[in-house]
């Protein structure tokens, strides 16, 4: 009986709160269908929400916007409610004026506020269009300037063409927060652009927004939205960063989208174009200037086509690689004039950089950071500070066919750096090396340096360095290796009047095989254990110096210089084996011989250029004695004349 009473109450209290459930339900949507447009959440979100099925934006400050996630219970409308809306959809930083766009109607939104439902009949819209349905401080049309003074959002199917000859002028408007901003969203739609000037006005001044405004407007193609763009001039766009925020390009291709941009110009942006893990986008004769951050920025794009791409005077790097590593190439590129690097490939592998030039950039030409299997060919620097620089354990370089001209360094490799590779390459007019060699398995095959202070310097704690082939004209020093290198190998360089040293070595080990060297103070300079087999040295005033307190050795090598063959210094042993050296002095200081030499003054020819500036001297001095004791003579004859006169006498 107990029992029976127990299930009996249960299933009352289940039948009440059934009854209950459904009578809040009721109510619930009474109220739904009650509330006003204008002020009801449902309404709102139902008004900012794409169509089903509508990709996000991918914008940190649209998505809120576009895809924000109805409540599952709204509030009562009370007052308090109406404030905290607006002032929270603000305080995040999201357009107080939008308008969306769809293939139905057009939704004018203040605040995150449905205000306004245009019916659309059309998929396109134009400024027209727009200037009908939108409030009269919203856009403003006249003598071929619009200015728009809200964001405009699209949804997929819908298209927003802003093209013609009615305007020539689009001035998106902005403020001093990010809420003032008018950007244009494509959304999952698409905007076309052509034959016009973008460019951002403060309605405060009427001037272009400041660069330092968190409210600079941008154009941002979202993910599955697609921007075009032809024959533009975009100025003054973009956010800059923030404490809190990473500001936003003033061209943005955010993931998942695609376009081209053609014979198109970008000044003065934070920073002016980036492609964000974009799809297919085409860049061709567009330039980046003066931004105030990076000008081109590839932030894992894939299947981008880059021709004609310039990057001049922008703050940091004038182009930059960075992100997810793609098989896009980079190529087409000029830069000059930039803050930072002309271009600078950061944390990428297998990355592919040709026909890029790079003039004047204030940090230098290329920046390989971090990075792997990077190939790049036919790479220009022209007067920068280095012309390839690899860093932060980057591995697996090569250059191939590079050429830089001026500056302090041609390329410079880091320690870190292990795997580098430079073929036939030119480095010319460097103020401290044509190549600085700081890493590991440092391979240079067929390179010439030319007019360079050193032409290859290989510094401390650098390992298994292989020069092939290298070809090293005037200029100081020919290839240095510091202390405490190792693995030195030297094979068929060709040294061409270098003033100082062809080669001087105090890394130990180093190895020299087969090299013709011309001219210069001193061929070799060893002041550490060095192996020299098969090595011409021609006309230098010394062939082989000494200074090692470990044996050097020198095997098949023909010298003929001025003045001293082999030099030795004190404690310094050395071996020469099966060689021929012809100078004045043959050998200078302690040499074990071995095998069979040939030490002897050095050939006729060779006496002959000693001599002819010898006999050349004493003829011309022969000459000026001669003309000076003739003077002499005659001066003394002309004395003797006189004194042989009659004295005159005066009368009168």
């Amino acid at each position: 009986m107990t029992a029976r009473k127990g299930r009996r109450g249960r299933g009352v209290l289940a039948l009440a709160l059934a009854v209950g459930v459904s009578l809040v339900s009721g109510a619930a949507t009474v109220w739904q269908l009650a509330a006003p447009a204008g002020t009801a959440a449902q309404a709102v979100h139902s008004a900012a929400l794409p169509a089903e099925g509508d990709p996000g934006t991918e914008d940190p400050e649209m998505e809120a916007a576009v895809d924000e996630v109805p409540p599952q219970s709204p509030p009562a409308p009370t007052t308090t409610a109406q404030v905290r809306g607006p002032a929270a959809w603000a305080s995040r930083g999201r357009p107080s004026r939008m308008v969306t766009v769809r293939p139905t109607s057009l939704d004018v939104l203040v605040a995150g506020r449905l205000s306004r439902r245009v019916p659309f009949g059309g998929t396109s819209v134009d400024l027209a269009e727009l200037d009908r349905a939108l409030p009269a401080s919203w856009l403003t049309i006249g003598e071929g300037v619009a200015t728009l003074s809200a964001t405009v959002v699209l949804t997929r199917g819908t298209t927003f063409d802003v093209a013609g000859p009615g305007v020539h002028t689009l001035r998106l408007a902005g403020g001093a927060t990010s809420a003032a901003a008018a950007s244009i969203h494509t959304g999952g739609g698409a905007l076309t652009l052509a034959g016009l000037t973008v460019t951002s006005v403060d309605p405060a001044t009427g001037q272009a927004v400041p660069a330092t405004a968190a409210g600079r407007p941008s154009i941002v193609a979202s993910s599955g939205g697609r921007l075009e763009g032809t024959d533009l001039i975009v100025s003054d766009l973009g956010a800059p960063a923030a404490a809190d925020d990473n500001g936003r390009a003033a061209v943005l291709f955010n993931p998942g989208s695609t376009g081209f941009l053609t014979r198109v110009a970008v000044q003065r942006g934070s920073s002016g174009l980036e492609l964000r893990r974009s799809d297919g986008v085409r860049l061709t004769d567009v330039s980046v200037s003066e931004s105030g951050g990076n000008g081109l920025v590839l932030a894992g794009d894939r299947a981008s086509t880059l021709t004609g791409i310039r990057a001049e005077r922008n703050g940091g790097d004038g182009v930059l690689v960075t992100g997810e590593s793609s098989d896009r190439p980079i190529t087409g590129i000029a830069t000059s004039g930039n803050g930072g690097y002309g271009l600078a490939v950061k944390r990428q592998t297998g990355a592919r950089v040709t026909a890029v030039t790079t003039t004047g950039d204030q940090d230098g030409g290329l920046e390989i950071s971090g990075s792997k299997d990077v190939v790049v060919t036919d790479f220009t620097a022209t007067g920068q500070r280095v012309g390839v620089f690899a860093h932060v354990a980057s591995s697996g370089i090569t250059l191939d066919r590079v050429r830089t001209f001026d500056g302090r360094w041609g390329a410079s490799v880091e320690k870190s750096t292990t795997g580098f590779r430079i073929i036939d390459s030119t480095f010319q007019g460097a103020q401290v090396a044509g190549i600085s060699i700081g890493g590991s398995r440092t391979i240079l095959e067929g390179v010439q340096v030319r007019d360079s202070s050193t032409g290859v310097r290989i510094e401390r704690g650098a390992h298994d360095a292989r020069l092939t082939d290298l070809t090293v004209a005037g200029g100081r020093d020919g290839v240095v290796a510091k202390p405490d290198t190792t693995g030195v190998v030297i094979t068929g360089l060709v040294a061409d009047n270098v003033e100082s040293d062809a080669v001087r070595t105090a890394g130990p080990g180093t190895r020299i095989v087969g090299g013709l060297i011309t001219g210069g103070a001193t061929g070799i300079d060893a002041e550490a254990a060095t192996t020299i087999s098969h090595t011409t040295i021609n006309a230098s005033e010394a062939g082989i110096s000494s200074s090692s307190p470990d044996l050097v050795q020198a095997t098949g090598v023909a010298i003929e210089t001025l003045d001293v063959g082999v030099n030795t210094g004190t404690g310094s042993p050395f071996l020469l084996t099966d060689s021929q050296v012809h100078a004045l002095e043959s050998v200078r200081g302690e040499v074990d011989l071995a095998g069979i030499n040939d030490l002897s003054l050095p050939p006729l020819n060779v006496i002959g250029l000693i001599g002819i500036p010898l006999i050349l001297l004493a003829v011309v001095l022969e000459e000026v004695h001669s003309f000076r004791q003739r003077r002499f003579d005659r001066g003394r004859a002309r004395g003797r004349v006189l004194g042989l006169g009659s004295p005159v006498t005066r009368t009168g």
